[in-house]
Protein backbone atom coordinates (compact mmCIF):
# COMPACT_ATOMS: atom_id res chain seq x y z
CA UNK A 1 0.00 0.00 0.00
CA UNK A 2 1.69 3.22 -1.12
CA UNK A 3 -0.45 6.03 0.33
CA UNK A 4 -3.18 6.61 2.87
CA UNK A 5 -5.43 7.50 -0.07
CA UNK A 6 -4.92 3.96 -1.42
CA UNK A 7 -5.72 2.58 2.03
CA UNK A 8 -8.96 4.57 2.17
CA UNK A 9 -9.87 3.22 -1.29
CA UNK A 10 -9.20 -0.36 -0.19
CA UNK A 11 -11.23 0.00 3.00
CA UNK A 12 -14.25 0.93 0.86
CA UNK A 13 -14.17 -2.65 -0.38
CA UNK A 14 -14.86 -3.75 3.21
CA UNK A 15 -17.76 -1.33 3.65
CA UNK A 16 -15.91 1.65 5.19
CA UNK A 17 -16.85 4.98 3.62
CA UNK A 18 -15.52 8.47 4.40
CA UNK A 19 -15.89 9.11 8.14
CA UNK A 20 -15.96 5.36 8.86
CA UNK A 21 -12.43 4.92 7.53
CA UNK A 22 -11.20 8.20 9.04
CA UNK A 23 -12.44 7.26 12.51
CA UNK A 24 -11.19 3.68 12.26
CA UNK A 25 -7.66 4.75 11.29
CA UNK A 26 -7.74 7.46 13.96
CA UNK A 27 -8.77 4.94 16.62
CA UNK A 28 -5.96 2.59 15.59
CA UNK A 29 -3.50 5.45 16.05
CA UNK A 30 -4.84 6.77 19.36
CA UNK A 31 -5.68 3.48 21.07
CA UNK A 32 -8.46 3.28 23.70
CA UNK A 33 -10.24 6.64 23.87
CA UNK A 34 -13.58 8.30 24.63
CA UNK A 35 -15.91 9.22 21.79
CA UNK A 36 -15.64 12.90 22.66
CA UNK A 37 -11.84 12.91 22.60
CA UNK A 38 -11.75 10.96 19.33
CA UNK A 39 -14.28 13.31 17.72
CA UNK A 40 -12.26 16.36 18.78
CA UNK A 41 -8.90 14.96 17.66
CA UNK A 42 -10.22 14.02 14.22
CA UNK A 43 -12.43 17.12 13.85
CA UNK A 44 -15.51 14.99 13.15
CA UNK A 45 -19.00 15.98 14.31
CA UNK A 46 -19.90 13.92 17.38
CA UNK A 47 -23.16 12.71 15.81
CA UNK A 48 -21.31 11.48 12.73
CA UNK A 49 -18.68 9.90 14.99
CA UNK A 50 -21.34 7.91 16.88
CA UNK A 51 -22.92 6.72 13.63
CA UNK A 52 -19.54 5.66 12.25
CA UNK A 53 -18.60 3.89 15.49
CA UNK A 54 -21.91 1.99 15.47
CA UNK A 55 -21.15 0.78 11.95
CA UNK A 56 -17.57 -0.17 12.87
CA UNK A 57 -18.84 -2.08 15.92
CA UNK A 58 -21.40 -3.96 13.78
CA UNK A 59 -18.60 -4.90 11.38
CA UNK A 60 -16.57 -6.24 14.30
CA UNK A 61 -13.74 -3.73 13.87
CA UNK A 62 -14.11 -2.05 17.29
CA UNK A 63 -15.65 -2.50 20.72
CA UNK A 64 -17.41 0.14 22.84
CA UNK A 65 -18.26 0.22 26.55
CA UNK A 66 -21.62 0.91 28.16
CA UNK A 67 -19.99 3.41 30.52
CA UNK A 68 -20.46 7.15 30.54
CA UNK A 69 -18.50 8.49 28.76
CA UNK A 70 -18.39 5.73 26.12
CA UNK A 71 -14.91 4.34 25.51
CA UNK A 72 -14.05 2.74 22.18
CA UNK A 73 -11.20 0.43 21.26
CA UNK A 74 -10.12 -1.19 18.01
CA UNK A 75 -10.12 -4.97 17.59
CA UNK A 76 -6.95 -6.62 16.31
CA UNK A 77 -7.11 -5.88 12.53
CA UNK A 78 -6.22 -9.42 11.43
CA UNK A 79 -8.93 -10.94 13.62
CA UNK A 80 -11.47 -8.26 12.66
CA UNK A 81 -11.04 -8.56 8.90
CA UNK A 82 -11.11 -12.36 9.07
CA UNK A 83 -14.51 -11.93 10.71
CA UNK A 84 -15.75 -9.66 7.90
CA UNK A 85 -14.57 -12.14 5.27
CA UNK A 86 -16.19 -15.06 7.10
CA UNK A 87 -19.49 -13.18 7.24
CA UNK A 88 -19.33 -12.55 3.48
CA UNK A 89 -18.54 -16.22 2.85
CA UNK A 90 -21.53 -17.24 4.97
CA UNK A 91 -23.73 -14.87 2.95
CA UNK A 92 -22.47 -16.39 -0.31
CA UNK A 93 -23.17 -19.91 0.99
CA UNK A 94 -26.73 -18.87 1.85
CA UNK A 95 -27.26 -17.27 -1.58
CA UNK A 96 -25.94 -20.38 -3.33
CA UNK A 97 -28.38 -22.57 -1.41
CA UNK A 98 -31.33 -20.29 -2.21
CA UNK A 99 -30.41 -19.42 -5.80
CA UNK A 100 -31.83 -22.50 -7.57
CA UNK A 101 -35.29 -22.05 -6.10
CA UNK A 102 -35.22 -18.26 -6.62
CA UNK A 103 -34.17 -18.68 -10.27
CA UNK A 104 -36.88 -21.29 -10.83
CA UNK A 105 -39.52 -18.95 -9.38
CA UNK A 106 -38.30 -16.01 -11.46
CA UNK A 107 -38.23 -18.08 -14.66
CA UNK A 108 -41.95 -18.70 -14.23
CA UNK A 109 -42.52 -14.94 -14.27
CA UNK A 110 -40.34 -14.22 -17.29
CA UNK A 111 -42.11 -13.46 -20.55
CA UNK A 112 -40.85 -15.72 -23.41
CA UNK A 113 -38.72 -13.85 -25.94
CA UNK A 114 -38.04 -14.90 -29.52
CA UNK A 115 -34.59 -16.34 -30.10
CA UNK A 116 -32.39 -14.26 -32.40
CA UNK A 117 -28.75 -14.10 -33.35
CA UNK A 118 -28.37 -10.33 -33.27
CA UNK A 119 -25.19 -8.95 -31.73
CA UNK A 120 -25.46 -7.45 -28.28
CA UNK A 121 -23.75 -4.37 -26.84
CA UNK A 122 -23.74 -3.30 -23.23
CA UNK A 123 -21.98 -0.69 -21.08
CA UNK A 124 -20.76 -1.87 -17.67
CA UNK A 125 -19.99 0.79 -15.06
CA UNK A 126 -17.85 0.45 -11.91
CA UNK A 127 -14.68 -1.55 -11.38
CA UNK A 128 -16.21 -4.23 -9.19
CA UNK A 129 -18.79 -4.94 -11.93
CA UNK A 130 -16.10 -4.80 -14.63
CA UNK A 131 -13.83 -7.31 -12.92
CA UNK A 132 -16.81 -9.59 -12.26
CA UNK A 133 -17.64 -9.56 -15.99
CA UNK A 134 -14.00 -10.15 -16.98
CA UNK A 135 -13.83 -13.04 -14.52
CA UNK A 136 -17.03 -14.54 -15.95
CA UNK A 137 -15.69 -14.23 -19.51
CA UNK A 138 -12.43 -15.97 -18.58
CA UNK A 139 -14.13 -18.65 -16.49
CA UNK A 140 -16.48 -19.65 -19.32
CA UNK A 141 -13.81 -19.57 -22.07
CA UNK A 142 -12.60 -22.82 -23.63
CA UNK A 143 -10.15 -21.33 -26.15
CA UNK A 144 -7.62 -18.49 -26.20
CA UNK A 145 -8.33 -15.33 -24.19
CA UNK A 146 -6.13 -12.24 -24.48
CA UNK A 147 -5.91 -9.77 -21.59
CA UNK A 148 -4.23 -6.59 -22.82
CA UNK A 149 -3.97 -3.86 -20.19
CA UNK A 150 -1.78 -1.62 -18.06
CA UNK A 151 0.28 -3.07 -15.23
CA UNK A 152 -1.86 -1.14 -12.70
CA UNK A 153 -5.00 -2.80 -14.05
CA UNK A 154 -3.38 -6.24 -13.99
CA UNK A 155 -2.29 -5.66 -10.38
CA UNK A 156 -5.85 -4.66 -9.42
CA UNK A 157 -7.14 -7.87 -11.02
CA UNK A 158 -4.88 -9.84 -8.68
CA UNK A 159 -6.99 -8.56 -5.75
CA UNK A 160 -10.22 -9.92 -7.27
CA UNK A 161 -11.51 -13.41 -8.10
CA UNK A 162 -9.88 -13.25 -11.55
CA UNK A 163 -6.79 -15.37 -10.62
CA UNK A 164 -9.15 -18.19 -9.60
CA UNK A 165 -11.13 -17.79 -12.82
CA UNK A 166 -7.90 -18.02 -14.82
CA UNK A 167 -6.97 -21.21 -12.98
CA UNK A 168 -10.39 -22.72 -13.73
CA UNK A 169 -10.15 -21.72 -17.40
CA UNK A 170 -6.74 -23.37 -17.79
CA UNK A 171 -7.97 -26.53 -16.05
CA UNK A 172 -10.75 -26.81 -18.66
CA UNK A 173 -8.27 -26.54 -21.53
CA UNK A 174 -8.46 -22.80 -22.13
CA UNK A 175 -5.49 -20.48 -22.51
CA UNK A 176 -5.07 -17.02 -21.01
CA UNK A 177 -2.42 -14.72 -22.50
CA UNK A 178 -1.52 -11.42 -20.84
CA UNK A 179 0.14 -8.50 -22.61
CA UNK A 180 1.19 -5.51 -20.53
CA UNK A 181 3.83 -2.84 -20.06
CA UNK A 182 6.13 -3.08 -17.02
CA UNK A 183 9.08 -1.06 -15.86
CA UNK A 184 10.67 -3.00 -12.99
CA UNK A 185 11.14 -6.46 -11.48
CA UNK A 186 8.59 -5.88 -8.72
CA UNK A 187 5.85 -5.12 -11.22
CA UNK A 188 6.80 -8.16 -13.33
CA UNK A 189 6.65 -10.40 -10.26
CA UNK A 190 3.16 -9.16 -9.36
CA UNK A 191 1.92 -9.67 -12.91
CA UNK A 192 3.19 -13.27 -12.86
CA UNK A 193 1.13 -13.97 -9.73
CA UNK A 194 -2.05 -13.68 -11.79
CA UNK A 195 -1.31 -17.21 -13.04
CA UNK A 196 -1.85 -16.75 -16.77
CA UNK A 197 -0.82 -19.44 -19.24
CA UNK A 198 1.74 -17.03 -20.68
CA UNK A 199 2.63 -13.36 -20.21
CA UNK A 200 4.45 -11.01 -22.54
CA UNK A 201 5.63 -7.43 -22.33
CA UNK A 202 5.16 -4.99 -25.18
CA UNK A 203 3.98 -1.60 -26.33
CA UNK A 204 0.28 -1.11 -25.66
CA UNK A 205 -1.86 0.83 -28.15
CA UNK A 206 -3.44 2.87 -25.31
CA UNK A 207 -3.87 3.11 -21.54
CA UNK A 208 -7.13 1.19 -21.81
CA UNK A 209 -7.90 -2.52 -21.54
CA UNK A 210 -8.94 -5.22 -24.00
CA UNK A 211 -10.08 -8.71 -23.03
CA UNK A 212 -10.86 -10.82 -26.09
CA UNK A 213 -12.13 -14.41 -26.27
CA UNK A 214 -11.56 -16.05 -29.63
CA UNK A 215 -14.71 -16.10 -31.80
CA UNK A 216 -16.94 -15.24 -28.84
CA UNK A 217 -16.84 -11.88 -27.07
CA UNK A 218 -14.75 -8.93 -25.93
CA UNK A 219 -14.70 -6.24 -23.28
CA UNK A 220 -12.73 -3.04 -23.81
CA UNK A 221 -12.37 0.42 -22.34
CA UNK A 222 -10.62 3.73 -22.81
CA UNK A 223 -7.92 5.20 -20.57
CA UNK A 224 -8.15 4.34 -16.88
CA UNK A 225 -7.02 5.96 -13.64
CA UNK A 226 -3.88 4.42 -12.18
CA UNK A 227 -5.15 4.14 -8.60
CA UNK A 228 -5.68 0.80 -6.85
CA UNK A 229 -9.29 1.73 -6.02
CA UNK A 230 -11.41 -1.36 -6.72
CA UNK A 231 -14.59 0.65 -6.28
CA UNK A 232 -14.02 3.37 -8.88
CA UNK A 233 -17.48 3.98 -10.35
CA UNK A 234 -16.06 6.17 -13.13
CA UNK A 235 -14.40 3.18 -14.82
CA UNK A 236 -16.48 1.58 -17.59
CA UNK A 237 -16.25 -1.00 -20.38
CA UNK A 238 -18.09 -1.99 -23.54
CA UNK A 239 -19.06 -5.65 -23.80
CA UNK A 240 -20.09 -7.16 -27.14
CA UNK A 241 -20.32 -10.43 -29.04
CA UNK A 242 -20.38 -8.73 -32.45
CA UNK A 243 -18.52 -11.12 -34.76
CA UNK A 244 -16.86 -8.35 -36.75
CA UNK A 245 -15.65 -6.42 -33.71
CA UNK A 246 -14.55 -9.56 -31.85
CA UNK A 247 -12.53 -10.77 -34.84
CA UNK A 248 -10.92 -7.35 -35.36
CA UNK A 249 -9.92 -6.90 -31.72
CA UNK A 250 -8.72 -10.51 -31.43
CA UNK A 251 -6.56 -10.01 -34.54
CA UNK A 252 -5.09 -6.86 -32.97
CA UNK A 253 -4.32 -8.82 -29.80
CA UNK A 254 -2.58 -11.54 -31.84
CA UNK A 255 -0.50 -8.87 -33.60
CA UNK A 256 0.49 -7.32 -30.24
CA UNK A 257 1.37 -10.80 -28.95
CA UNK A 258 3.74 -11.45 -31.83
CA UNK A 259 5.40 -8.05 -31.36
CA UNK A 260 5.85 -8.43 -27.58
CA UNK A 261 8.61 -10.17 -25.62
CA UNK A 262 8.32 -13.16 -23.24
CA UNK A 263 8.26 -11.95 -19.66
CA UNK A 264 11.19 -14.22 -18.75
CA UNK A 265 13.41 -12.34 -21.20
CA UNK A 266 12.38 -8.97 -19.77
CA UNK A 267 12.78 -10.27 -16.21
CA UNK A 268 16.39 -11.32 -16.87
CA UNK A 269 17.27 -7.97 -18.39
CA UNK A 270 15.35 -5.81 -15.91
Amino acid sequence: MNTEEDLFSTLKYFGLEGDDAKIYLGLLRTGEVTVGSLSAKLDVDRGKAYRALTKLRNLGLITTTLSNPTICKSVNPEEAFKGIIQKKQDEITTMEKLSKQVVANLEELKRPTPDNSMSSFSIIQGRSNIYARIGKLINEASDVVYVVSTVEDIMRMYHTAIPEKIKDCIKKGGEVRIITEVENKQAISLVQKLGATDTRVGKLPSKGRMVAEKDKQIVMSGSMKGTMDLNDDADSIVHTNSTEIVNNIFSLCEHLWKKSKPIEVVYQSA
